[in-house]
């Protein structure tokens, strides 16, 4: 995705230097490609000498060369061939012993390197010489930021690079100090040659800054909306036929004044994820008159005053084409299609504010698999007893549903047990229910050491199926970080409650204030020493993970370090337990391995 805080500053002309594709008429005949003067883009490889006329008819043996990995002498490799041709490999004369081994070690690896200088000599093969496809597919790969550099080179570069700068756009990053103004240059700069730009254009997000121009009075900052750009906007919608993704976070107010921007949006005919933030009466209109069926669509809060009741809601053309729907903080969006339609093929539902009943959301959405409830929700609660979904995927919540009917195989608590102190919390009392009745498989919880010893005994009851946990641990209120030495007693003293569970999967963590070791040897033998504790307690562990909650990128981010056990001795002495580190990767697939676990039948 590329931050668009430069872009419009690129000309259509590189450097003065464009980039030759000709070969070098005096290079050796045995160079594929020869390097050019004045450019920069190179590659080495090492290229095999031109191979000799065929021999005489032979056995039918065909000679394969690796040519960037040869040594002096290749082995024949025999494959049946529907012609006798024999490809014989150039073979060196025997070098004689003495030049082999001189009496400096110096000289011998200078012997060395002139002999396989003699059979595989260096050249440079010219970056933008290669095929367009393999080109293109690297370019596919650059990140936004490397793909401006090489756009900067020359102007081959420039053609090559240039599809992939502008796929993705995003502007308004608060970070970037992007503005209206920054907005009106990009579209100036992608409508001056529409044919060649704007074709290329995917996605485009409009930030929080989009339409946000910063002013000083008396030395304080303040933002005030600025829909200068609109106009030029409407006028790349227009053309912008191959959107895929739009998100527009002021699209209300922007609709609002000018009708023009929802107009030519609802004239894409491919789009297939649209994300609306601040949305009301125009964005319903926009969005009913979308002429595309998107499979995403997000919306975060209403912002046009009291939401009339029985609104024309917008929903009703993408009942069919409908597979992932947000509504961030305005559920009650659905409260007039509710009995309206049934959305058989949406999959993934988040919500959050006014929320209808959970039979009925399992009514218009029967086959639905990921649930999400964000931030502050309200649910209608039941008069009776319900029949939902026989079981979802994924459940996370903000809040305990203590009534929630149906089982889920994962669960993710994204607030922490315990967090206001006493051992009788309305939160923590709703909590059991909801982890009795989810019964899940995989659990991500956090949990705070005002947690009695009682109420973890009860929530490991509470789920028999539990296969794979991930644990945080916080402090008291659940904000500030603990220090490992308090992290590590707690786990040691209360560890055993799982010891009769049959988790084969652990990934302890603890919001660290600091840690007072920062040498990466002292932190990991404590990891390593914590790991062997816990695979000593739970003889059913294969994998365990030890670390720290980065906050920063989520509730269940680890910076941590992932052990598999290896070799568990018959008589459990903890001094025989191996454990193997797993590098990053593998650590990375194990986890997704784990978050995975299916329930047994």
């Amino acid at each position: 995705m590329l931050g668009c805080n430069r872009l419009y500053e690129l000309e259509d002309s590189g450097p003065d230097q464009a980039c030759q594709r000709q070969p070098d008429p005096d290079a050796p005949p045995n160079a594929i490609f020869s390097s050019h003067k004045g450019s920069g883009l190179n590659l080495n490889l090492h290229l095999a000498p031109r191979i000799p006329p065929a021999a005489p008819a032979q056995p039918a043996v065909l000679n394969v060369f690796y040519f960037l990995h040869a040594g002096p002498y290749a082995a024949p490799v025999k494959m049946p061939v529907t012609s006798e041709l024999t490809l014989p490999v150039p073979v060196l004369p025997p070098v004689p012993s003495s030049s082999l081994a001189p009496a400096h070690p110096l000289i011998a690896r200078a012997d060395r390197s002139r002999l396989y200088d003699h059979l595989l000599p260096l050249r440079r093969l010219e970056f933008l010489t290669l095929n367009r496809d393999v080109l293109k597919t690297i370019s596919d790969f650059c990140a936004p930021g490397d793909a401006i550099q090489l756009a900067m080179t020359c102007k081959d570069a420039y053609e090559l690079a240039m599809p992939r700068v502008l796929a993705d756009v995003s502007i308004g990053d608060p970070a970037y100090g992007d503005g209206p103004d920054r907005l009106l240059k990009f579209c100036q700069f992608m409508l001056a040659d529409p044919r060649r730009r704007i074709r290329h254009l995917r996605a485009l997000r409009l930030l929080e800054g989009a339409f946000a121009r910063v002013l000083y009075v008396r030395s304080i900052e303040r933002l005030e909306a600025d829909f200068s750009p609109a106009d030029v906007l409407a006028d790349l919608l227009l053309q912008a036929d191959n959107l895929r993704v739009v998100q527009i976070r002021d699209a209300e107010p922007l609709f609002q004044s000018h009708p023009a921007v929802y107009e030519a949006l609802a004239q894409l005919s491919y789009l297939k994820e649209l994300s609306l933030y601040y949305i009301g009466n125009s964005s319903l209109k926009a969005m009913s008159q979308l002429r595309s069926t998107p499979s995403i669509i997000e919306n975060g809060l209403w912002k046009d005053g009291p939401r009339p009741q029985g609104d024309i809601t917008p929903f009703g053309p993408f009942v069919e084409s409908m597979r992932h729907l947000k509504l961030w903080e305005c559920g009650c969006m659905l409260e007039s299609i509710i009995d309206r339609h049934v959305w058989a093929n949406l999959h993934t539902l988040e919500i959050g504010g006014r929320i209808a009943k959970i039979s009925e959301l399992a009514h218009a959405f029967p086959n639905l698999r990921r649930l999400t409830f964000y931030l502050e929700f309200s649910v209608k609660p039941e008069t009776g007893p319900v029949t939902c979904w026989p079981e979802l995927d994924y459940l996370e919540t903000s809040a305990p549903i203590p009534s929630f009917p149906s089982p889920a195989r994962r669960l993710q608590l994204q607030y922490p047990v315990g967090a206001t102190p006493g051992s009788h919390n309305s939160s923590d009392l709703k909590t059991l229910p909801l982890m009795e009745r989810a019964n899940p498989v995989v659990l991500s919880c956090t949990v705070s050491d005002a947690v009695p010893l009682t109420m973890l005994e009860r929530m490991k009851g509470a789920m028999p199926s539990m296969r794979y946990l991930e644990l945080v641990y916080t402090d008291a209120y659940g904000r500030a970080g603990v220090h490992w030495s308090a992290f590590r007693e707690w786990a040691e003293r209360n560890i055993y409650i799982l010891r009769t569970t049959a988790i084969s999967g652990l990934c302890i963590a603890y919001t660290g204030a600091d840690d007072s070791s920062s040498v990466s040897e002292t932190r990991q033998e404590r990891y390593l020493s914590l790991a062997r504790t816990l695979a000593k307690e739970i003889t059913s562990l294969q994998y365990v993970a030890v670390g720290v909650q980065k906050a920063d990128v989520g509730m269940y981010a680890f910076d941590s370090t992932w052990y598999q056990v290896s070799d568990r001795p018959a008589d459990e002495d903890e001094d025989e337990l191996v454990l193997e580190r797993l590098p990053s990767v593998e650590a990375d697939r194990v986890r997704e391995m784990l978050q995975a676990t299916r329930r047994e039948p």
